[in-house]
C-alpha cells in the first residue's frame, strides 16, 4: 500500500480532514438521532427515552476512558496507520450494528462496540505533526479539526432532511458506509511515519507517557488546560440554550437556532483561519490571552441583560473556543520529540472526558442559584485556564530547530 500513498503534507491533511468530516458527521448524526431511534424504531416508553439515552453514551464513555492511553503506545510499537484505520473499520461494523438493531441489547451492545473506536483524533493529530513541516504544524492541525465544526453545523439538519426519505436506519447505515469509505482511503493514501520506538513494550510505554505528563511541568499545564477548557465550555454549552431562552421567553426556538448557527458557522471558519496565527505566533504565547477573552465572553453570557447582548458574547467565544485544540495540539507537537508525540496525544482524551463530568456537577450545584449561576461557574473555569495558560507560556522553552532545542535541552539538564 506505500507505493500508493501520498507523501505531500497538503494532500495528507486533506486526506485526514476527510476521514475526519466523515467519522463526525456519524457521530453527530447518532448522537442527534439517539432518542428518536429509542422511541421510533426500538418502541421505548417515553418515561425511558431520556435514562436510556444518558446510559448509552456513558457505556460509550464506559469502554473508551480507559482504553484511551492505550491507542497510542500501540501505535508507537505497532504501527500508527493500523491503529487509525483499526477506529474507522470498528466504526463502519459498530454504525451498521446500530442500523439493523433489532432491540435495546442489540443496540447497547453496538455503543459498546462504538467505544473502541473513541480516541481516534489523536493519533490523527500526533501523526499530522510527523509529516508535516513545523512552520505549517498549527495550519494543519487547524484544518484537520476543522472537520468536526463542519460536521455540527451541517450533520443534523442534512440528517433531518434524509430522515423522512431512508429513516433513521438508513441514516446510520449510510453512516456507516461513510466510515468504511474513511478506512479504505485512509488505508490506501496514508503513508506509515518514520521513526516508531518498536523495542519498548506497549505497558511501558503507556505507563512512561502518563509518568512523563506528570513529571513535566510543560505537559502537566498543557493537560490541565484541556481538562479546564473542554469543562468551561461543556458548562456554557449545556446553559446558554436555557439562558436564551429566559431572554427570549414568548418563542425560544427561533432564538436558539440564531445564536447557535452564527456560533456554529464562526467557529468553523475560525478553526480554519486561526492555524495561521498560531504558526506566526506561537501556541503558548496564544493560548492565556484567548482564554482570558473567553472568560470574559462567559462572564457577559451570564450577565446579559438582552438578547442581543448575550448574541454578540457568544459569537465573541467561537473565536477562543476554536484556537483551543489547534494551540494545545500544536504545542504538544513543538515540546514532544518526534517518538513521544502519538503516546503523549493519546492521553489527552483523558482530561477532557473528565472534565465532562466533573466539572458540570459544580455548575448544577451552581444552577440552583439561577441559570447565571451556572454559566459563572463556566466563566471562572476559563479565567483558571488563562491563569494555567502563563503558567504554560513561562515553562514552555523558545521554539528553535530540532537540532539546537534537543542540544539545548541537553545542556539545561530537560528530559528528552
Amino acid at each position: 500500500m506505500e507505493r500508493l500513498a501520498v507523501r505531500d503534507w497538503r494532500a495528507i491533511t486533506a486526506l485526514f480532514a476527510t476521514s475526519t468530516l466523515l467519522e463526525s458527521l456519524a457521530i453527530g448524526h447518532l448522537t442527534a438521532f439517539t432518542p428518536l431511534f429509542l422511541r421510533n424504531d426500538l418502541h421505548l416508553p417515553e418515561s425511558e427515552i431520556a435514562p436510556w439515552t444518558g446510559l448509552l453514551t456513558a457505556a460509550t464513555f464506559a469502554v473508551a476512558f480507559p482504553l484511551a492511553p492505550l491507542w497510542g503506545s500501540l501505535a508507537e510499537r505497532y504501527s500508527r496507520k493500523l491503529i487509525i484505520v483499526r477506529s474507522q473499520y470498528i466504526e463502519a461494523i459498530a454504525y451498521a450494528m446500530c442500523s439493523f438493531s433489532p432491540d435495546l441489547l442489540w443496540f447497547f451492545i453496538s455503543r459498546v462496540v462504538l467505544g473502541l473506536t473513541f480516541g481516534n483524533i489523536a493519533i490523527v493529530i500526533a501523526t499530522q505533526s510527523l509529516l508535516t513541516p513545523d512552520r505549517r504544524m498549527a495550519s494543519a492541525i487547524a484544518v484537520v479539526q476543522a472537520a468536526n465544526p463542519i460536521a455540527v453545523s451541517i450533520g443534523p439538519p442534512v440528517g433531518a432532511a434524509l430522515l423522512p426519505v431512508i429513516g433513521i436506519r438508513g441514516l446510520l447505515l449510510i453512516d456507516g458506509v461513510g466510515c468504511l469509505l474513511a478506512a479504505v482511503l485512509v488505508t490506501l493514501f496514508m503513508p506509515e511515519p518514520p521513526g516508531r520506538n518498536k523495542r519498548t513494550r506497549v505497558l511501558a510505554n503507556m505507563r512512561g507517557s502518563m509518568e512523563m505528563v506528570w513529571h513535566r511541568p510543560v505537559l502537566r499545564w498543557n493537560f490541565t488546560g484541556w481538562y479546564l477548557t473542554r469543562g468551561g465550555s461543556g458548562i456554557i454549552e449545556t446553559y446558554l440554550p436555557v439562558r436564551i431562552g429566559e431572554l427570549a421567553p414568548l418563542d425560544p426556538a427561533p432564538a436558539i437556532g440564531l445564536v447557535l448557527g452564527v456560533y456554529g458557522v464562526l467557529t468553523t471558519l475560525a478553526t480554519w483561519l486561526t492555524g495561521r496565527f498560531v504558526d506566526r505566533i506561537g501556541p503558548a504565547r496564544l493560548f492565556w490571552p484567548a482564554m482570558i477573552v473567553a472568560g470574559a465572553a462567559a462572564l457577559a453570557i451570564a450577565l446579559a441583560p438582552v438578547l442581543w447582548m448575550l448574541a454578540i458574547a457568544a459569537w465573541v467565544r467561537s473565536v477562543p473556543v476554536a484556537l483551543t485544540g489547534t494551540v494545545l495540539y500544536a504545542h504538544l507537537a513543538q515540546v514532544c520529540a518526534r517518538e513521544e508525540r502519538a503516546p503523549v496525544m493519546s492521553l489527552t482524551p483523558v482530561p477532557r472526558n473528565l472534565a465532562q463530568f466533573s466539572l458540570p456537577l459544580l455548575a448544577s450545584a451552581a444552577a440552583n442559584l439561577g441559570t447565571s449561576g451556572a454559566l459563572l461557574v463556566g466563566a471562572a473555569v476559563y479565567g483558571f485556564a488563562g491563569w494555567i495558560g502563563w503558567l504554560l507560556y513561562a515553562a514552555t522553552p523558545p521554539p528553535a530547530g530540532d537540532d539546537q532545542r534537543t542540544n539545548e535541552n541537553t545542556a539545561k539538564g530537560r528530559p528528552q
